[in-house]
């Protein structure tokens, strides 16, 4: 036998008794509700890694002695795919392994289905690869076969979503890009005569809208300067972000500059309207992620600045932001 067969049938040896044992002990904790906590998935990221490099040992062995010689590709391109696709169905096993506590039972099986069939379709083709006479009447397609189209299916999945994450990071900058342009297109003297011609009271709403942070500067200026000129600019302010939609008095607040008196003023109206946003959002398992994520963000960038504006108030926002990121966090499934 060949240092090659030994080292990979001692690494298959090893990696067969990590999947008997711990790695089945820890599905069964998952199918039984136990141990689905985030220290779950730590104890499967344990597992799973020193699996499935064992695997690969396994799998360059049977490369080295020809095993994969009937795709027909040259030998060091061979090596690049068998590595590719092992790390593909690696990543594969630990994303379903990921989703199994947070579904219902029954939907465990075809989730859980990956987490068996990987890695015990890829220690069958070692073995059977490096010792033939294990089963001599057995047709080799019989294991080469299903394990090539699993690592297929698996690296075809990696790609498309590396390709999806690629594209939609490329339209979230072009998105911004093209806002940037926009905004810039807004500071024209064109925009700034159209702000000096609104009304300070009748056009209230329009102008706290202008003096947001994703206007441009010029904007903001003219915008809140002519906000001021309401006689009863705070009452109007502290009126606005009493009603049901008060995003553009938040934001105003958030980026303006305002004096003691109008933060003691403003301080209290602020929370609230705060807590009746987080009390309108819905529930976070029903709600698309991209959303959640948008509100995630827009949480950490705003309600941390909001309070640390108004620390000198010694109004508590530490309790409204608790409840703001409790309310996206999804809820856990039986």
């Amino acid at each position: 036998m060949s240092p090659f067969q030994t080292l990979s049938n001692v690494c298959v040896a090893i990696a067969a008794l990590l999947y008997l044992l711990p790695l089945q002990s820890l599905l069964w904790d998952f199918a039984h509700k136990r141990n689905n906590s985030a220290s779950g998935l730590i104890a499967a990221l344990v597992i799973l890694i020193p699996l499935w490099l064992l695997l690969l040992v396994g799998l360059l062995g049977v490369t080295a002695t020809g095993g994969f010689d009937w795709l027909r590709f040259n030998r060091r391109t061979l090596y690049v795919l068998v590595i590719t696709a092992t790390f593909a169905m690696a990543f594969g096993s630990f994303l379903f392994m990921g989703m199994s506590p947070r579904t219902p039972v029954l939907q465990r099986i075809p989730i859980c289905a990956p987490v068996y069939l990987f890695p015990l379709l890829t220690m069958l083709l070692v073995v059977l690869s490096l010792n033939p006479r294990l089963a001599p009447n057995l047709s080799p397609a019989v294991f080469r076969l299903p394990w090539i189209a699993c690592a297929s299916l698996s690296l075809t999945a990696c790609l498309g979503l590396v390709g999806y994450q690629f594209v939609r990071a490329g339209g979230n900058r072009l998105s911004g890009v093209a806002q940037r342009i926009r905004s810039a297109g807004q500071s024209s003297s064109e925009e700034l005569a159209k702000i000096a011609a609104l009304d300070p009271q009748r056009d209230f709403s329009d102008l706290l809208r202008l003096a947001g942070q994703y206007q441009s500067r010029a904007v903001r200026e003219a915008a809140t300067a002519r906000l001021r000129m309401n006689p009863k600019f705070l009452e109007a302010l502290v009126a606005d972000l009493k009603t049901r939609d008060a995003s553009r008095s938040l934001e105003f607040v958030c980026s303006a500059d305002l004096s003691p008196d109008e933060l003691a003023t403003l301080a209290l109206p602020t929370r609230k309207a705060i807590e009746r946003f987080t009390n309108a959002i819905p529930a976070a398992n029903y709600m698309p992620s991209d959303r959640r994520k948008q509100l995630q963000r827009w949480g950490r960038e705003t309600l941390r600045d909001l309070a640390k504006k108004f620390a000198a108030t010694k109004v508590d926002f530490a309790p409204t932001i608790t409840a703001f990121e409790q309310a996206l966090e999804p809820a856990k499934r039986d």
